[in-house]
């Protein structure tokens, strides 16, 4: 329950009586001894108005490492400006308890348990002069990782809102308030607005974020109680019309994920994925000879039209392997409004691995390999459409899309968390090469995850949800669709190797592309994804989807 009843400070801690050791130049030589991240701990939480405080801490971080010790009087020029209220020193005080300042709180002649106790930092709940959401902002700046801080600037992004010059979240939060992305009213010290209180979109941004959920819950019960309190106050003692009321959808998250620590990781789990591949003879996913994968250089008189099978028009240049690694994800405005993602879509470590021997892999077969990282879902169906017009030439044999991703059934997350549907990618290639009369055969492999965050990992493997098969018949010719997995079943990725998935499919290219075509190979990898989740005791099958009229090799056979 919130409260405001400073008066009754005394009794509760007589070491209050030390107060008036908080002068203004007691707070200027505070204010030396401080280290620039409190500093701006301190001005966000005490400066009342957001565009003063932002304007003032941007050229305080643009300086600060030339002060050689002095400062902009950033906390003096409060101080001056703040005593003409009798609350001034406890807002002061308050503001050191909140920031856990109590090295600050001890010289000031204060005994800090006593002050923790009054003034319970970790709970927003209990406020005296701070505005409460203020320090709930704070504790919420407190708790963001830097990780979770660019994935915040880059979804701000979406809505047009550039922050990507603050160093630190305090100052994007100022800058939300500047823009009136978030309103606040200091409501807890009687001043009204015609604005409610407006942060259910950082809500339902930072509910996205692994670790933050909780908070977003109390913004929103916050947003609430200080709405309802401002109504109360309005019907009390003032002709202030009453706005209309939000209607938007309240969620609440508990942010109860555990961390699992490495200890609990089963042994068993933790070496299977080496075992079978050492069974397989393909643990080791070494770097291609040119020797062993060069093209054939049998001459091309016949060798490159083989019976019931496409024509290789030049062994030296088979065609174009574009990969999009979608790596890290932020959420943006168009998932958020959409709600196509209310759970968090985690950082998907070990795909780099796959990106690399995809890459090595198809160039070692003679592939013009092209890899692009993170793409929201514009610049994504951008790309495709321009790799496909720029760089896929006419003498072109085939052209190979390999989506490294998160996934749901028939689709795949963009960076941005954006869905994007698979059946409009192949309607995208199939329009744009049709359009420059290009009849070559389609290769898409689709590595798709989703972690489920209803089940914590017991070990370092990272699940995927099913790809599965859209109710949509394929009407279109010369595609060849590689699932990581079937309908309903989970795809996985060792975190530091890579993905069963495309970490078998590459070896088994490297091993038989001179000798099989796609289908004999595409059915020994599934084996092989069969053999070791077999062994983990794990449910992947991967699926392939075909529209395919002929053979297709990517190699001229021997």
């Amino acid at each position: 329950m919130l409260r405001s009843d400073a008066q009754d400070f005394h009794g509760h801690d007589t070491n209050l009586s030390n107060m008036l050791n908080i002068t203004v130049d007691a707070i200027a030589l505070i204010e030396k001894e401080l280290d620039p991240y409190d500093l701006v701990s301190l001005v966000f939480v005490l400066y009342d108005v957001p565009d003063t405080a932002l304007q003032r801490l941007i050229v305080y971080e643009r300086v600060y490492k030339d002060m050689k010790g002095n400062t902009l009087n950033l906390l003096y020029d409060w101080a001056n400006h703040a005593q003409s209220r009798p609350s001034w020193r406890f807002e002061f005080l308050e503001a050191l308890a909140i920031c856990q300042l109590y090295s600050i709180i001890r010289k000031l002649g204060f005994d800090v348990a006593n002050i923790k106790r009054l003034y319970a930092p970790d709970d927003i709940r209990t406020n005296f002069y701070i505005n409460p959401i203020k320090k709930c902002l704070y504790k919420l700046c407190e708790h963001t990782t830097s990780e979770n801080l660019e994935k915040l600037k880059n979804t701000l992004k979406t809505y047009e809102i550039d922050t990507s010059d603050y160093k630190s979240c305090e100052l994007v939060l100022l800058e939300l308030m500047c823009k009136k992305f978030i309103i606040i009213d200091n409501l807890n010290i009687g001043k009204l607005s015609n604005n409610k209180i407006q942060l259910e979109k950082l809500a339902k941004i930072v509910e996205n974020f692994t670790g933050l959920q909780k908070f977003a819950a109390e913004l929103r019960e916050l947003q609430g109680q200080s709405n309802e309190k401002e109504k109360t106050m309005r019907h009390a003692g003032t002709n202030i019309p009453l706005a209309k009321e939000n209607s938007d959808d309240t969620k609440y998250y508990d942010d109860d994920d555990d961390y699992v620590d490495e200890e609990d990781i089963d042994q068993f789990m933790a070496t299977a994925f080496e075992e079978i591949y050492q069974r397989l003879g393909e643990v080791h996913f070494e770097e291609p000879s040119v020797k062993t994968l060069k093209s054939d250089t049998r001459k091309l008189n016949n060798a490159n039209v083989i019976d019931g099978a496409y024509s290789i028009n030049n062994p030296k240049r088979i065609g174009v392997c574009y990969i999009i690694n979608q790596e890290d994800f932020h959420p943006s405005k168009d998932s958020i409004e959409k709600n196509t993602q209310c759970t968090p879509l985690e950082k998907r470590y070990g795909s780099t691995r796959d990106k690399e021997v995809l890459e090595r892999t198809m160039a070692s077969l003679n592939f013009e390999v092209i890899s692009h990282r993170n793409l929201d879902h514009k610049k994504m169906m951008e790309y495709i459409k321009n790799i496909v017009q720029y760089r896929v030439h006419h003498d072109d044999s085939m052209f190979m899309l390999c989506i490294l991703s998160h996934g749901v059934r028939g689709h795949v997350y963009a960076a941005d968390s954006v869905k994007v549907k698979i059946d409009t990618i192949q309607s995208l290639l199939d329009d744009s090469l049709q359009g420059r009369e290009l009849d070559i055969p389609k290769i898409m492999i689709l590595q798709a995850c989703q972690v489920n965050l209803n089940e914590e990992p017991k070990f370092r493997i990272a699940a995927d949800n099913p790809f599965q098969q859209n109710t949509y018949h394929l009407k279109k010719l010369n595609f060849l669709i590689y699932w990581a997995t079937a309908p309903e079943l989970e795809a996985y990725r060792d975190v530091i190797k890579g993905s069963f998935f495309i970490q078998v499919l590459c070896c088994i290219i490297q091993k038989y592309a001179k000798h099989e075509h796609l289908y004999d190979i595409f059915t020994k990898v599934t084996d092989g994804v069969a053999k070791i989740c077999t062994k983990i005791k794990k449910d992947q099958v991967p699926i392939f989807e075909s529209t395919l009229r002929k053979k297709l090799y990517l190699q001229i056979p021997e």
